[in-house]
């Protein structure tokens, strides 16, 4: 007996250590998210929240994003809004623990005669996992707004199937309700939740069950579906659903499917088809074989998931192929294959081969799957790191509006397309705390703190031969906030001369660097600072400069830096008594460079670079002016 409970305890230490292996890689991605939500969540969330709070009328709950009915989502949104004042990381973490519980119900819908062989059950739980946290979803785990869509959806169908598989063993009304309701939920969640309804109408009509299961399925499905419709208009900014073309939607379905494995369209569509294939057998055997009630639950996954290909296709194909790869629908292609796995480990189970004889069909299938898992997540790794590197530029939007500065440039670049929905909400965040408004930026920050005097041993005047780079331009937003823009970059290539046809600010930052050097130079920001070596702001590097790689070549492309400054010091307005000099420089609208001007009421500002492996700030070439 004793040994019994320590084998079962063993066993579960190490199923537990394999479910969380995947999962960790996970929260590491989330870890690296960033607080700042993006993209489609601030016109989802301006239809509930404003500077009044909440919305208190249940019809501005009741909104769709695009095609999509969003009320459960919304709902949660608000609570991310109460519990996290508003933090990616929350909803984040919310659509992790929606996948956490999408698993264990996986699990549950293992077929028992699959769990009689512990090593199988483990490997059947290591593939469980690996696919229900699959990285190629990293938009959806680091991009909480969208996770919370997707997952919860296919979370609400998964649990609708697990009802069905109940309802077939025990012909309980209450598992026939909760299907409903479960499915119902789906749709207004997402509308890839709509697939679950003809998969439900189909197993009472297979099975042929009591008249009641078979007419309410029915009846609801009609229903939902058909509110749907009815109230469907396509969205303006996507294709005409006049406009379709069979061989688009044709194509688009296998790179859908294939494009957790590879970016490679060809590749992908390759893949895919593979996996539509076996589909069809799997299908085709099932139903010639009277139905064997432990393959439905994996079916109805690859059904739905079919169907939301289907409809993607259906609705998005116009875009071109090219978007069938995007990482957010990568949640459903990974539930289609992880379906076909344990349905394959279903048909070996069905042939009653010994266990050692399993294993010589289990042993290849293991190859090719690993090779599958190593390019899956190669494919989500690319994904996160295109995420966590726009992520790290939250600091500098968060700085920007913190110091009253609306910059629908900046705003676009790394917050989301829609600058205004955005910039709308600022207010109502400001007046409740919320993200970016939750900390002082300007005083807790990755780069220097506001009003903060920094040691003159640490400053340096001059590059070193392996770094160049200019303080170009200063913005003004108000009499006391600017932005400042310019460029920084290692020492990549010998500088052209300019000709008559380049800008004169071309010129003017043109100089020879003949040393190239190999020491890679990581630039960790820029800090703006006046002539008494205080900050009085911090930009960061890493934005797209033209006309720089136009003059030095395109490795400069990305060399552009940009920041924001606040100066305590007032204009003043010239008065009779004051010198041509002061009057010929006072103006409201925009700074103008000025050099070599010593008035007490000017800041001198000049810019530093901070290298991630140097303790000094390396000043670049150029000074400016701001505030009289």
């Amino acid at each position: 007996m004793l040994v019994k409970k320590k084998s079962e305890l063993i066993f579960i230490i190490i199923a537990t250590i394999v479910i969380f292996l995947p999962a960790f890689y996970v929260l590491f991605m989330i870890s690296k998210a960033g607080e700042l939500l993006n993209f489609d969540y601030w016109w989802m969330i301006k239809n509930i929240y404003s500077i009044d709070g909440f919305s208190a009328n249940i019809f501005d709950w009741m909104f769709r994003a695009n095609e999509h009915f969003v009320l459960i989502p919304a709902i949660i949104y608000a609570l991310n809004i109460v519990v996290t004042k508003g933090s990616n990381i929350g909803l984040c973490l919310a659509t992790f623990f929606l996948a956490v519980a999408q698993g264990i119900l996986l699990i549950a819908l293992v077929a028992n005669t699959l769990t009689k062989y512990r090593p199988i059950l483990l490997l059947l739980i290591l593939f469980i996992s690996v696919f229900n946290f699959t990285p190629a979803a990293a938009h959806n785990w680091m991009r909480g707004y969208s996770g919370v869509h997707w997952v919860i959806a296919n979370l609400f169908v998964i649990a609708s199937i697990f009802c069905v598989k109940k309802l077939l063993e025990s012909q309980q009304n209450r598992f026939a309700i909760a299907s409903i309701i479960l499915g119902i939920l789906g749709c207004i969640s997402y509308s890839t939740a709509l697939g679950i309804w003809p998969i439900l109408c189909a197993v009472a009509i297979l099975y042929k069950l009591p008249k009641k299961f078979t007419i309410c399925y029915l009846f609801f499905s009609v229903l939902v579906i058909g509110i749907y419709f009815l109230t469907y208009t396509t969205p303006s900014h996507h294709p005409s659903l006049s406009k379709l073309n069979f061989i688009d939607i044709v194509t688009y379905i296998p790179v859908y499917l294939g494009a957790i494995f590879t970016h490679n369209i060809p590749v992908a569509s390759a893949i895919g088809w593979v996996g539509l294939v076996l589909a069809g057998i799997f299908l085709i055997y099932w139903l010639f074989v009277i139905y064997p009630q432990d393959w439905l639950p994996w079916l109805s996954i690859i059904i739905y998931t079919f169907g939301t290909a289907l409809m993607a296709a259906v609705s998005r194909s116009g875009f071109g192929i090219e978007q069938a790869i995007a990482s957010r629908y990568a949640t459903l292609p990974s539930l289609f294959w992880l379906s076909l796995i344990i349905l394959i480990f279903l048909l070996l189970q069905q042939q009653q081969l010994t266990l050692k004889k399993q294993w010589y069909f289990v042993m290849p299938l293991v190859a090719v799957l690993t090779v599958l898992t190593i390019l899956m997540y190669r494919v989500g790794t690319e994904t996160f790191r295109e995420i966590a590197h726009r992520a790290t530029y939250q600091p500098l939007v968060g700085l920007s509006l913190q110091l009253g500065i609306s910059d629908p440039v900046l705003i676009k670049e790394k917050v989301g397309n829609r600058p205004a929905a955005f910039l709308g909400l600022v207010d109502a965040l400001k007046a409740d705390g919320l993200v970016p408004f939750n900390r002082n930026i300007k005083k807790d920050n990755f780069c220097a703190n506001l009003d903060k005097k920094i040691n003159s041993d640490l400053l340096t005047a001059k590059p070193p031969e392996n770094l160049q780079g200019y303080f170009d331009t200063v913005t003004e937003f108000s009499s006391t906030t600017a932005r400042v823009n310019g460029w920084v970059s290692q020492v990549k290539s010998q500088k052209r001369v300019c000709n008559s046809e380049v800008s004169s600010e071309c010129k003017t930052h043109s100089r020879q660097f003949k040393v190239k050097s190999n020491e890679n130079v990581q630039i960790k920001c820029i800090a703006i600072l006046n002539q008494e070596n205080v900050v009085k702001g911090f930009g960061m590097s890493g934005f797209p400069r033209a006309d720089v790689a136009e003059l030095l070549g395109a490795e400069y492309e990305f060399s552009g830096w940009k920041g924001y400054i606040e100066v305590k010091s007032q204009k003043r307005v010239c008065n009779s008594e004051d010198t041509s000099e002061c009057k010929r420089h006072s103006r409201h609208s925009k700074v103008k460079n000025i050099e070599n001007i010593q008035d007490s009421q000017q800041e001198i500002l000049t810019a530093y670079v901070k290298l991630k492996n140097r303790q000094d700030w390396i000043a670049l070439n150029n000074q400016h002016n701001f505030g009289f």
